[in-house]
């Protein structure tokens, strides 16, 4: 079955429900990991419009390439389920604010890894502005940028 498009409302939605749903596991008494994938795959659907790339990774192929949370997802998902009332504007809000995925070199990933940010922000992070979701990355030297989608390739004029 083709996959059917959505807007960002659309998607917002989706995530809000996944939200929702994480808070009613947790109620529940049951384990992050059950609710955790739900609200991760949910953010899936947006992650082109926040994605960047190191300059490191540019043009190198998967292979020697990593794409993870700029900031931790972790920290992401304790800020959504800490929602209450759980609205697509407030969703939308943590998401300007904290989430990113990157393209890293493995180097680059190796850094992190080797100054035990693997899955946490640096000491004395502040959390005040949106340049601090790059904090791990300003922490440990990598460059970034704002991925621009390629175009996609048009049909030969006939």
């Amino acid at each position: 079955m083709p996959k059917i498009p959505r807007d960002k409302k659309q998607k917002l939605e989706c995530i809000r429900k996944a939200v929702v749903n994480a808070q009613e596991h947790i109620r529940a008494g049951d384990p992050r990991r059950v609710y955790s994938q739900y609200i991760r795959y949910a953010l899936d659907e947006i992650r082109n419009e926040y994605f960047y790339v190191s300059k490191k990774a540019r043009g190198l192929s998967k292979n020697e390439i990593v794409q993870e949370h700029v900031v931790p997802h972790s920290i992401i998902l304790e800020k959504l389920i800490a929602l209450k009332p759980v609205t697509a504007i407030k969703i939308s809000n943590i998401l300007d604010r904290y989430y990113a995925i990157c393209e890293i070199t493995k180097a680059e990933n190796q850094k992190l890894d080797k100054e035990g940010l693997r899955s946490k922000m640096p000491k004395g992070w502040k959390d005040v502005g949106l340049d601090d979701r790059f904090a791990r990355y300003d922490h440990v030297g990598i460059n970034y940028s704002k991925k621009v989608a390629l175009p996609k390739k048009s049909k030969p004029a006939r």
